[in-house]
């Protein structure tokens, strides 16, 4: 095995994990934005993330 390759696959491994928890956070919030305003309300959701998701997105 050539000596760099865990290094390479630790990075692989790492950018993977970022990839799905982009995935995971955009899912949930496609997921609460598909909620009442009512309920988002009661909840505190356009409080939770602030600017980072908007309905656009």
């Amino acid at each position: 095995m050539h000596p760099t390759a865990p290094k390479f696959l630790h990075t692989v491994r790492s950018y993977a994990g970022r990839l799905k928890a982009m995935h995971d956070e955009f899912r949930m919030a496609h997921f609460m934005y598909s909620l009442p305003d009512e309920i988002r309300k009661d909840i505190g959701w356009p409080d939770f993330h602030g600017d980072r998701c908007t309905r656009g997105r």
